[in-house]
């Protein structure tokens, strides 16, 4: 890591060089950045948030009294130009958007926190457990932010801002944005837990039809949260504990509620997974019990029914000496004999305790 007075790990921005580049050098640039720049908006105490578009980007960057966020579409070839050529990342941050990096962190990189997260996408098609990686630099004046498919977190802070919600910092707006990513994950979790106890009255209560597959797509979903925000959970963890000097107290506090939320939705996610494991245990033996009984119900009806079709076979046996083929009551007698046969097996079942 590199000392924190370059201004390669910093967003200084010196007069006339906003984003590191000549200014006929950032007007091109930002020419090229139409579509890769999502949304940016720039906040200050006691004024109204303003939309920060690719040809304010200059003016932006130069307002040292205001916090800007800048949110990037990470495929768009002019916006990862943009962001290799105007130093808003520093160099380990840029590399990990440039190579598409999906190992969560959180680290101190100079003067602020470099953060890989993973986060739930947007897309209304897609599973609600699908996540796609979220890259972020804040500091104290600046959050820039970029991702490669619409992810709901980001949206919600672009929600928020257009609201006109304020943040006085970049890691007040890294804190608002982790904190609707649990928002979103706990709303999520909470789903889940409700569906697993409608699956549970239900299991307990003798119905259990159809509620194997619903069961299955309860574990699959808590399965997914654990897998994918488990390394985040790690990685805030380890993050947390080497803060920069500049983040202040009151944002670092945010930072540290949001992984102890986030710990909680995990371990609320693995108590619902081991419910679910226990739950479709039960629901296995129950199904194993069902199907029990229903092939004793077909033992003892087979049981009952093997001698009168013995005596059926017998006197159905088209051959010389048959008795009864020339007396007319014959077939009555039969028929009395079939049904004592099943009677006396029934009796004998009884018996046995076996009815």
């Amino acid at each position: 890591m590199t000392g924190t007075g370059q201004r390669a790990h910093t967003f200084a921005t010196p007069r006339g060089d906003a984003a590191g580049a000549p200014p006929s050098e950032h007007v091109r640039l930002s020419a090229r950045l139409e579509s890769g720049l999502i949304c940016g908006y720039s906040f200050a105490a006691g004024t109204a948030t303003e939309p920060v578009r690719a040809g304010d980007l200059l003016r932006a960057l130069e307002q040292s009294e205001r916090v800007v966020w800048l949110h990037f579409n990470a495929s768009d070839a002019g916006a990862r130009r943009w962001l290799e050529q105007s130093r808003t990342y520093p160099p380990r941050a840029l590399r990990a958007v440039l190579d598409r990096e999906t190992r969560c962190r959180m680290e101190a990189e100079g003067e602020g926190i470099l953060v890989v997260l993973n986060d739930l996408t947007f897309e209304d098609q897609a599973d609600p457990e699908e996540v796609a990686t979220l890259w972020a630099y804040a500091t104290t004046q600046r959050l820039v932010t970029a991702r490669a498919h619409p992810l709901k977190s980001s949206d919600r802070l672009r929600s928020a801002a257009r609201a006109g919600e304020i943040e006085c910092s970049g890691f007040a707006l890294l804190a608002r944005l982790l904190e609707l990513q649990l928002d979103s994950l706990a709303t999520l979790v909470n789903a889940a837990a409700e569906e697993l106890n409608h699956i549970e009255d239900w299991v307990l209560g003798g119905r259990i039809s159809e509620q194997q597959a619903r069961l299955g797509r309860v574990r699959r979903l808590v399965a997914h949260v654990r897998r994918h925000f488990e390394p985040q959970r790690a990685a805030m963890a380890r993050g947390l504990l080497r803060l920069p000097a500049s983040v202040t107290q009151e944002d670092a506090e945010r930072l540290r509620s949001a992984g102890d939320e986030l710990s909680a939705l995990i371990d609320s996610a693995a108590g619902l997974h081991d419910r679910a494991k226990l739950l479709q245990e039960e629901l296995a033996s129950r199904i194993a019990e069902e199907t029990n009984r229903n092939l004793y119900v077909l033992t003892i009806f087979s049981a009952i029914v093997m001698p009168m079709n013995l005596i059926a076979g017998v006197f159905g046996m088209n051959v010389a000496g048959l008795p009864g083929t020339e007396n007319p009551a014959s077939f009555l007698w039969a028929m009395l004999l079939i049904v004592f046969s099943g009677a006396g097996t029934m009796l004998a079942l009884r018996v046995k305790r076996l009815l």
